[in-house]
């Protein structure tokens, strides 16, 4: 079974160690957490994480980081990553940011800092459950797609 991954990018060192020790109380058993001081080093990691074959379920990113803001990381992962889940946890972002994040990038949830855990934890399992879901039906999809053409073969020969 394939290893599977949350990525988290903040540039508040203390944001991320905070965020990394609660996800791994909650998700450790599942997941192996990862963590990201910018964009740019996101971007890389998840590069890393997807050649080697792990499976990014969870990407949690703040907006306002030095370089590249979140709701543009976020366009970019959802070009690569269409069913990753993301939420844009942040304490200053803009509707305007929100809203780019929402319709280029992909956002699932837009959380204000200071967050609270457990809302955040309820939310993720909803969140992995539909992801889970997604990922099954593209793979039943893939299987009726292969079995029709090969039916469509059968019937040709």
């Amino acid at each position: 079974m394939e290893k599977r991954y949350f990525v988290c990018v903040d540039d508040e060192a203390s944001v991320l160690d905070t965020l990394r020790q609660q996800l791994r109380t909650h998700f450790g058993h599942s997941h192996e957490i990862e963590v990201a001081q910018s964009a740019e080093e996101a971007l890389e990691l998840i590069d890393d994480i997807h050649s080697s074959g792990g499976m990014i379920e969870l990407i949690i990113t703040d907006q306002v980081m030095p370089g590249m803001k979140g709701d543009s990381f976020l366009e970019q992962v959802q070009k690569v990553l269409p069913d990753t889940i993301k939420i844009l946890l942040t304490g200053q972002a803009g509707l305007d940011s929100a809203i780019h994040a929402i319709n280029k990038g992909g956002l699932n949830r837009y959380v204000e800092k200071p967050w609270n855990m457990e809302s955040l934890k309820e939310d993720i399992t909803e969140l992995i459950e539909k992801f889970k879901q997604n990922i099954e039906n593209q793979r039943m999809l893939k299987a009726l797609e292969m079995r029709v053409a090969e039916l469509e073969r059968e019937l040709q020969t």
